[in-house]
């Protein structure tokens, strides 16, 4: 097993973590890219995606990081949360910045402890969706929720028009930052185990601190 990350939520960090990261994965993809290469996966791929609920500018701070390692990454905006304004217009110019560094902004969606029917939920996500593509200027295509949702088949990649980041088969191998520390079995497993073909890291920059170490 291979460390990635000892736990320290700084962007000195972060940034040696997508370093090492690169090592073994040198070529990395958005969610929204998924449908194209989930059948094409004979090596094992990585996709970075930043669960965002309040901070914008710690988001930011981390989009330039991973610019410069040449990482994309796709950033999941809440279409309604008493933390983030996203009608602000410095909240949208950061968004809109964030997409010119080639990083893709895509939706986020909470869901209650009961959530409810699939159906329903397909209804949100369009309607939060169109809501927040209206105010950004661009079309948004993915999305995330904070749970699996009901009713997902194993090989599903879509809530109704969105390609769902937290689907079964988006989720078989993931990193994630609500976790003590990072490591990793080698990626070559994967050509035994096709569970571990597709790399998921997940983040959520609010947790963070800002600026260096």
């Amino acid at each position: 097993m291979k460390q990635i990350w000892d736990g320290t939520r700084s962007l000195r960090a972060y940034r040696n973590a997508l370093s090492t990261l690169k090592t073994d994965f040198p070529t990395n993809y958005l969610i929204a890219e998924i449908p194209q290469i989930v059948s094409q996966i004979h090596r094992p791929k990585i996709l970075v995606r930043h669960d965002v609920s309040g901070s914008i500018s710690r988001a930011w701070d981390m989009a330039r990081v991973e610019h410069e390692l040449g990482y994309r990454a796709s950033y999941m905006i809440p279409g309604d949360s008493p933390g983030l304004d996203i009608t602000d217009p410095d909240t949208v110019g950061l968004l809109q910045r964030i997409r010119g560094l080639g990083h893709e902004i895509g939706l986020y969606q909470s869901l209650p402890d009961t959530p409810p029917p699939r159906g329903k939920i397909v209804k949100q996500v369009e309607d939060a969706g169109a809501r927040l593509a209206r105010l950004l200027g661009f079309p948004i295509f993915s999305v995330s929720f904070s749970a699996p949702i009901p009713e997902t088949p194993a090989d599903s990649q879509f809530v109704g028009s969105k390609i769902n980041a937290t689907a079964p088969l988006m989720t078989r191998w993931i990193l994630d930052d609500s976790w003590p520390a990072w490591e990793l079995e080698p990626p070559q497993a994967a050509d035994e185990d096709p569970a571990r073909a597709l790399l998921q890291v997940i983040v959520r920059p609010e947790i963070w601190k800002a600026g260096e170490p």
